[in-house]
């Protein structure tokens, strides 16, 4: 059941990419301009980890959100950035972002979305699209058109320290 909604999102996801278009960005401008930053952290614990650790390498000079689930809430002490947390309530009963949850989100403004999930989890690309963020950041998979405009082609057997290291770096190469 879970892999047929799946399947019947990314159906919408792709027509909703077709109907708004893509919007031609000059990434140097954005990136250069950017000041506020969210970064959707990977909901399997291993993946976590390793972008947790690596959070620190973000460059000072960005306001940044973090969010994650409920589980990894206790891992996360890094004071300086402002925690989200997702609950069971936030998540509809077909695996993606609530409208609520995507509305309180929406009250802050973001410049760049980081999408920190190695597999492609449509949970977070579908949030990662959802922030109206100029820049939406992922790494590049089946279906990642649909909801990132940068993207990172990273071989699936690289190690996960260099994949997040590569999509963190990225954030100071413009």
């Amino acid at each position: 059941m879970r892999k047929l909604a799946q399947k019947f999102f990314l159906y919408i996801a792709k027509l909703r990419s077709e109907v708004k278009g893509k919007k031609i960005i000059n990434f140097t401008q954005a990136f250069q301009r950017a000041r506020y930053i969210v970064v959707i952290m990977p909901r399997e614990k291993e993946q976590f980890m390793i972008a947790y650790d690596l959070l620190k390498d973000i460059p000072g000079k960005y306001n940044i959100t973090v969010i994650a689930t409920s589980n990894f809430k206790e891992y996360f002490t890094i004071k300086r950035y402002r925690y989200v947390e997702i609950t069971k309530d936030d998540v509809s009963i077909f695996g993606l972002p609530k409208k609520n949850f995507i509305r309180k989100l929406s009250l802050f403004r973001y410049d760049v979305a980081i999408d920190m999930s190695f597999n492609f989890d449509l949970f977070n690309a579908w949030l990662c699209q959802e922030l109206n963020a100029g820049i939406k950041i992922g790494f590049k998979r089946d279906d990642s058109d649909l909801f990132y405009n940068f993207q990172l082609a990273i071989k699936r057997d690289t190690d996960l320290r260099s994949a997040y290291h590569g999509i963190i770096g990225s954030l100071s190469i413009f």
